[in-house]
């Protein structure tokens, strides 16, 4: 079963690039070997815009997310059949340690094609973030580190995820002189507002280097109590509503945690991540019934 939700993520962004369709293909087979009877959900859909200087977008690429889930409780973990699945289709996969009872997290990766594989603790859901490379109308470009859906954090306002000042390119207009942009001739990469990372934290002041987690670290990770709410009959279900919900300030983008635990006569499906836009801690709770 597919529930595909198409759009835009940034205004301007002109339409999907041409490597979206095979991602969208590719992830949905991918995601279908460890229970084709159960398929997987297109969740969202949507773009990313690359800029320079000015408002106007230069590029953009195309993203997808795509969830699956079982039922069953405890449920079994697919994990390593999705990274098997990978693997046997030609992606170049690297699981990621985990600090987190129950959580699995991975990054899987063929030529310019990247996606981020999630599996939540306790509920079987597991969710496959895919975007392709950004594609140029115009221009010939580079690849960005970063674009606003795929920066560990919050893009820096000022190199648009370039990672190194849009002016100069940090670099010095002579050997004895250096230019006052926010690189300070730091070189290419290391921008002294976003540490070459294409992030700054939300409100930070000028010449930091803060760098937000979207998955929080420690007590700022855990999953805070939030009012329950009804309606959904899985977490997949749950995710889908989630994923179309937008934070406070407008965006929607976030990557999100889950973990599922029981509480009396019911299940409690959790979900929590930082706002890609803002940088605001997001969370919600739903109340399914036991299988």
């Amino acid at each position: 079963m597919t529930d595909t939700t198409g759009e835009h993520g940034d205004r301007g962004a002109p339409g999907v690039s041409p490597g979206a369709v095979w991602l969208r293909g590719e992830l949905l087979d991918i995601a279908s070997a460890p229970r084709p009877d159960r398929g997987p959900v297109v969740v969202r859909e949507w773009t990313d815009s690359v800029r320079l200087r000015d408002p106007a977008p230069v590029g953009f690429r195309s993203l997808i997310l795509i969830g699956t889930g079982w039922d069953g409780r405890p449920p079994p973990s697919k994990f390593g059949e999705v990274l098997a699945a990978f693997a046997g289709a030609g992606w170049a996969v690297r699981p990621h340690a985990s600090d987190r009872d129950g959580e699995s997290r991975a990054t899987a990766r063929h030529e310019d094609f990247e996606v981020r594989v999630y599996e939540g603790s306790g509920s079987g859901l597991l969710t496959l973030t895919g975007w392709t490379p950004v594609v140029y109308p115009e221009l010939r470009l580079g690849q960005p580190p970063f674009t606003l859906s795929t920066a560990p954090g919050v893009l820096c306002g000022d190199c648009h995820g370039w990672g190194v000042c849009l002016d100069c390119e940090g670099r010095p207009y002579s050997r004895y002189e250096r230019c006052w942009c926010a690189a300070n001739n730091a070189g290419p990469g290391l921008c002294v507002e976003c540490a070459g990372r294409g992030l700054r934290g939300s409100g930070a002041a000028p010449w930091t280097r803060p760098r937000r987690e979207p998955y929080g670290t420690g007590a700022e990770g855990a999953f805070p109590p939030v009012p329950v709410e009804t309606g959904h009959d899985s977490t997949l279900r749950a995710l889908t509503d989630v994923a179309q919900r937008a934070c406070t300030c407008g965006e929607f983008r976030c990557s999100w945690r889950n973990s599922l635990s029981g509480e009396g006569d019911r299940l409690l499906s959790r979900f929590v991540g930082t706002c890609q836009g803002c940088g605001a801690r997001r969370a919600y709770a739903f109340a399914l019934p036991l299988p």
